[in-house]
């Protein structure tokens, strides 16, 4: 599919990046800058489709990613967490 390495080491930077813009959308309240829904996307929307290319394990490691960030920063994630403790 990809000519290069090079290439190939693009994507998965690309795709890693729009699956992390995946889960900071979790953590909003606002709607996606791409496909223009809140809380869910359209099924042809390039940031869904990044983070459905994640297996349960890299999406595990991009959500304590951002929310690592998220804490360092000082946002208060407590407040987008609809899950019931």
């Amino acid at each position: 599919m990809f000519q290069s390495d090079d290439q190939r080491q693009r994507a998965e930077v690309i795709i890693m990046t729009l699956a992390k813009l995946y889960v900071v959308l979790e953590l909003s309240t606002s709607a996606c800058p791409v496909c223009r829904i809140a809380s869910t996307h359209d099924l042809e929307c390039p940031i869904f489709l990044a983070w459905t290319l994640l297996d349960a394990e890299e999406q595990h490691h991009a959500r304590a990613a951002i929310r690592a960030l998220a804490l360092s920063i000082g946002f208060d994630d407590s407040v987008a967490d609809s899950f019931v403790h």
